[in-house]
This record gives C-alpha cells, sequence and structure tokens, in this order.
C-alpha cells in the first residue's frame, strides 16, 4: 500500500492525451487562457464569492457534455499512482479555480477541515497555465508553520497534498497571467467514513452518492 500523502508532492502527467487546456481553451473561446480576462472590474473574492463568476458557470455548465468523460479517464489512470492499487472515491465534479490578476482564486487560507472535509481525503491540484509566484497555491512550509511558499507548476503537472490539515490560500495575484486550475479529492475506501457534512459553498453531501462517486 502506498503511503498516505501529508507533504505536497508534485507529478508529472501527459498533458496531451489529458488535454483539459484545449477543452477550455474552446469554452472560453480564447487561445491563451493566461489572458482570461473579467468584462468588469471584480471586486476581491471571498470564500462566499468565490465561486460565483460568469467563468464559474460556463466550465460546471459544460462539465457534464464535454470534460466529465476525460475527467473520469484522467482519475483513473492518474490517482492510483498516488494512492496505490486500493479502491477509493473522488470528487465527483472537480472545483474549477480562476485566478485573474489584482485578485484571489480562494477567499482565504484555510485547512480543508475548517470545511467540513475528512480525514484522509487527498487534494489533486491540476493548473492549465503556467502557476508561480502570487497566481499560484501558497502552502505552509512545514505543518503548523503558518509560513508559506507559492507552488510552482506548469501545465502537465499536478500538485497533491493534504489540504485537511495542511494550511493554503491564495495572495493577491500581482503577475500580469491569469491562472486557470480545477482541484478533487480522493479517499481510499478503506480511509471513507459516510459523513452527514455538506460542503459550506455548495451544499453537496460529503459521502458517496453526492460530492463523491466512484469508478
Amino acid at each position: 500500500m502506498h503511503p498516505v500523502v501529508h507533504e505536497p508532492v508534485i507529478y508529472d502527467y501527459d498533458a496531451a492525451r489529458f488535454d483539459f487546456g484545449d477543452i477550455l481553451r474552446k469554452i472560453y473561446d480564447v487561445d491563451d487562457l493566461a489572458r482570461l480576462r473579467p468584462e468588469g472590474e471584480l471586486e476581491v473574492m471571498t470564500w462566499k464569492t468565490d465561486q460565483s463568476t460568469d467563468f464559474h458557470a460556463k466550465f460546471y455548465e459544460a462539465f457534464e457534455a464535454e470534460l466529465k468523460p476525460l475527467y473520469r479517464e484522467f482519475v483513473a489512470a492518474f490517482v492510483p499512482g498516488v494512492l496505490g492499487t486500493e479502491e477509493f472515491c473522488f470528487q465527483r465534479v472537480p472545483t474549477f479555480r480562476v485566478h485573474f490578476p489584482g485578485n484571489v482564486a480562494v477567499g482565504d487560507f484555510h485547512r480543508d477541515r475548517d470545511y467540513n472535509h475528512g480525514d484522509g481525503e487527498v487534494n489533486f491540484w491540476v493548473p492549465f497555465t503556467p502557476a508561480y509566484d502570487t497566481n499560484s497555491v501558497w502552502i505552509e512550509r512545514e505543518l503548523g508553520s503558518g509560513d508559506y511558499r507559492p507552488m510552482t507548476l506548469d501545465p502537465g503537472q499536478v500538485l497533491v497534498f493534504d489540504s485537511v490539515d495542511w494550511s493554503h490560500g491564495n495572495k493577491i495575484n500581482e503577475t500580469a497571467s491569469t491562472r486557470v486550475s480545477f482541484d478533487f479529492r480522493c479517499i481510499r475506501l478503506s480511509d471513507y467514513h459516510p459523513s452527514t457534512l455538506r460542503t459550506v459553498d455548495a451544499k453537496r453531501g460529503l459521502w458517496i452518492g453526492d460530492y463523491f462517486d466512484v469508478l
């Protein structure tokens, strides 16, 4: 059995086979996702509003028909290399993030357990634009340290970490590049315990059949 994931680790994947970026460019009708911009000025996002833009709405509207088959194929191909061959459940619909210059993609620094997520969950964070400096996710250097560092990734890489216990978040994006990404959570079935709790934003039930699914 593979060890439980704790510290952040970066993995590579086949971005030509799993070309989410191409689908997203078509959804948003842009040549470069890093140049994605809102039409007007947006107030700095909070945890209550960071899923409320038109870009988020388009992603979730398009997911079932345009992204779901590739996403499930990606989960099936990639996750066992991290968690091992034991059966697992996974987030049915990944969480979309867009981090515009002058704004944030996640409304506050937090641990996922602050939002009702339970022990054993592992976060897979997948950027489709270069992620660096203030447009990336910042994670504690050591558990509980409160000393954060930005994670540097390119498309074709995945950051895997324990987001339940490791504090993480965004800073105001002071780069000229929008970061576009999604993230999803997985948990081995041996670690899974049915919950009556729900996510704090979309109010999804944190159990298999609602927030979680199995292949």
